[in-house]
């Protein structure tokens, strides 16, 4: 697999724990769930998405701690990792639309001014 196609499947996984998070409550993320996160965490970070890695820590380390701000940090991170998302979207869009590249061969090769 390339790069992007990596980290669209980074993505989709990112996409189906925020949603079963959201769904069930930040106070329901069992071990299981936590372990998930923390492992997308460091696939983000190894890719340098580290913005995304960042609120990925804060979540994870609020829902250990059983903090009130877990729920905040859960919807900054989710907004991060759909922005993150749209901006990749965009990059992948930019680069299929990109006019191809002049190919010089050897007659068709500007003249240098010497």
């Amino acid at each position: 697999m390339d790069e992007i196609a990596e980290l669209r499947d980074a993505l989709d996984r990112l996409h189906a724990a925020m949603d079963d998070l959201v769904v069930r409550g930040v106070r329901a993320a069992g071990s299981a769930d936590l372990a998930r996160l923390t492992s997308l965490r460091d696939e983000f970070r190894t890719a340098g998405a580290e913005h995304l890695a960042e609120k990925l820590t804060t979540l994870v380390d609020a829902v250990q701690a059983g903090e009130r701000s877990a729920a905040g940090a859960l919807m900054r991170a989710v907004t991060t990792f759909r922005l993150f998302d749209r901006m990749l979207t965009l990059e992948v869009a930019r680069g299929v639309l990109a006019p191809p590249a002049p190919e010089f061969g050897d007659e068709d090769a500007p003249e240098e001014d010497a």
